[in-house]
């Protein structure tokens, strides 16, 4: 239940600060957005949430949250693009994904797992055993003789 508070908080910003700069956007980007979608912002939308935008800063320089940059994008290119911008955008996309994807297989490997975990045990090991010199019968033999012969002087 409180994944879903923080959901819909999270969500409700975004919504809010997309709202806040739609009333920026000159009208014919307003224009190519479906009427319930517009909708859909202005209900989702806060009232209560106060956003500063800085007209000076560029949209990659506004304080948006992860979510309001995600609507940002999903406009931008369902919406705003031409063609050959979508086509570079998915280029983007693909790229992004791939390198998530192989960050998520380095980090979840198998085989590095169970790499560190035996580097860990080799680290935590580094006692070198004691060599012990086991005598030999003979050699206790001659030990023996030997011990005799000091204790007769």
């Amino acid at each position: 239940m409180a994944q879903t508070i923080g959901y819909n908080i999270n969500y409700t910003r975004a919504y809010t600060e997309v709202n806040c700069l739609l009333n920026y956007l000159p009208q014919s980007y307003i224009d190519k957005l479906p009427k319930k979608l517009i909708q859909l912002i202005q209900n989702q939308s806060s009232k209560q949430y106060n956003i500063d935008i800085d007209t000076n800063k560029s949209l990659l320089d506004q304080n948006f949250s992860k979510e309001t940059r995600d609507l940002i994008a999903v406009l931008k290119y369902n919406y705003w693009s031409t063609e050959e911008e979508k086509k570079h955008l998915e280029e983007i996309f693909y790229n992004n994904e791939n390198k998530y994807q192989e960050e998520l297989r380095e980090k979840y490997n198998l085989d590095n797992l169970f790499k560190e975990k035996k580097e860990e045990a080799v680290i935590e090991n580094t006692n070198l055993p004691i060599e012990i010199k086991k005598e030999t019968f003979f050699k206790k033999l001659i030990s023996f003789i030997k011990g005799l012969f000091n204790k007769t002087n």
